[in-house]
């Protein structure tokens, strides 16, 4: 039954003082109380892939448990929360640092891939969508009703983690014209700390609806999305390489391709450039019509390119595999992130600092870094002041560009000095940036790293209300307590 976030306080306040979490024995108890309640085939299973890095995959729990309902994920808590059991929580497992949706012994997992349905609504307009899915199987689902939604660009990439995480990856090949991902979520079901089951919609416990934007692991276990949907099309848009000589050319391309694709007033077009340490890097390109009205991208199309996959009529999932295949699972994964005004000039001297601070690395085939540049367009800005995003973007300040600073690295490397370096070239990209006047202070939260906080900037009014709302919902701070992944407020 959906209750109001006061009542939900209410029922808090009479489980426990306000204030305390209670002296319980140990995290084993859970398992053993998973293994009375649930059956066998819920208890340690471990689906393929269940993790993108090898930091995760490594770490083993006390236990795992894989619930299939809301009912059974309110089960689950009442058992943690009873206990006093660390745990953690899997979506998709696609965040790479370690601890992010899984724990070490004593903690337990719990595993929500069992609830990955997609489901639509009678009349087509809302997808029903559960965290464990990943958004491969929720496009193949919605396909054949020629329906999509705004959601990752991967098909192994997680619905939890990601919808949670404020934008998004957040751009979507939908985004320029629809906005970002969290922005076209009208609901979710929750289970609080207690066990309670809440919707959170526009209509019912709205500051709650508002917060989950940028909920990430603060306010309880999210069992169901309601997604707007849209029309699906085939798109034109495919990867193309370049020889690193024409770097400058490629960033400058960048963002005059977004300066053409909003002056059209569109929202169709996206590029996006991946450059690192190889000697090629590529570009991405998406057109929502499979049409070749594409004159907005002619600044990058006219760089000489070494191969080139771009084609009209190509399917969504066909980009999908293709982009796949540039993030492998299964090795050691780091992501970082800063956000910053245009500047080509600044994007190419950032990346060639890379090669400086990983000089030792230089022809090392164990090692790769890439800076994933993405434009944040001024229409994406748009619908995030409309939907009254909690992270403040301000659209009367021009475009961003928003990076994703990651790196794969195999076991021969040491974990230490790739993480270190990688900090290292972060934190000359943000002194830098500074220093030029290009530096935005939005840390978005799936790029994220575990010494980023992607709260600390976000207008301190906005933070104040997620404070204050995790608190009427959570007012013993049990999942604060006992939930370490995520980021908290």
């Amino acid at each position: 039954m959906a209750l109001t976030l006061q009542s939900v306080a209410i029922v808090f306040g009479l489980l426990l003082p306000y204030g305390t979490v209670q002296a319980l024995p140990s995290h084993h108890s859970c398992c053993k109380a998973f293994r009375r309640q649930f059956p066998a085939s819920q208890i340690d299973l471990v689906f393929p892939d269940a993790y993108s890095s090898v930091q995760e995959s490594d770490i083993v729990a006390s236990c795992r448990i894989n619930p299939t309902s809301a009912e059974e994920v309110a089960q689950v808590l009442n058992i943690t929360t009873e206990s006093g059991c660390n745990f953690a929580v899997r979506s998709g497992g696609h965040m790479p640092w370690a601890g992010s949706a899984n724990i070490e012994e004593p903690g337990v997992a719990i595993d929500l891939g069992f609830l990955n349905k997609t489901t639509l609504s009678n009349d087509k307009s809302i997808a029903h969508v559960g965290p464990g899915a990943r958004w491969g199987l929720v496009y193949d689902a919605l396909a054949p009703e020629g329906r999509v939604v705004i959601g990752g660009r991967g098909e192994h990439i997680g619905v939890g983690g990601y919808l949670l995480g404020g934008k998004s990856c957040g751009i979507s090949f939908f985004s320029e014209g629809l906005g970002f991902a969290s922005d076209n979520v009208v609901g979710y079901e929750i289970v609080f700390a207690n066990g309670t089951i809440a919707e959170a919609n526009s209509q019912e416990n709205t500051d709650l609806f508002w917060a989950l934007r940028l909920g990430s692991t603060n306010f309880g276990i999210v069992t169901r999305f309601d997604l707007k949907t849209t029309t699906t099309t085939n798109l034109w848009g495919g990867l193309r390489n370049y020889n690193r000589s024409h770097a400058l050319q490629a960033a400058k391309a960048l963002i005059e391709t977004n300066q053409r694709s909003q002056e059209q007033g569109a929202g169709l077009d996206t590029l996006g450039l991946f450059i690192g340490n190889g000697d090629e890097f590529l570009m991405n390109y998406a057109h929502l019509k499979p049409e070749n009205d594409t004159d907005v991208f002619e600044p990058a199309l006219d760089i000489p390119f070494t191969s080139d996959t771009v084609r009209s009529n190509v399917t969504l999932k066909t980009i999908l595999q293709e982009l796949d295949a540039l993030f492998p699972i299964g090795r050691h994964v780091s992501f970082r992130t800063l956000a910053f005004v245009p500047d080509a000039q600044f994007m190419i001297d950032w990346w060639q600092e890379g090669f400086k601070i990983f000089a030792q690395y230089e022809g090392n085939s164990n090692l790769s870094w890439t800076f994933t540049y993405a434009i944040i367009p001024v229409s994406m800005m748009r619908a995030a002041e409309a939907a009254n995003d909690p992270y403040g973007l301000d659209a009367s300040n021009g475009p961003l560009i928003l990076t994703n600073l990651n790196a794969f690295w195999s076991d021969s490397l040491d974990e230490d000095d790739v993480q270190c370096k990688l900090a290292e070239l972060l934190e000359w990209g943000k002194t830098t940036a500074q220093e030029r006047g290009l530096l935005n202070d939005w840390v978005y939260l799936n790029y994220a790293s575990p010494d980023q906080d992607p709260y600390a900037g976000i207008p301190e009014a906005n933070a104040r209300r997620l404070r204050h709302i995790r608190q009427s919902v959570d007012p013993n701070d049990i999942l604060r307590n006992l939930w370490p992944g995520g980021f908290k407020l």
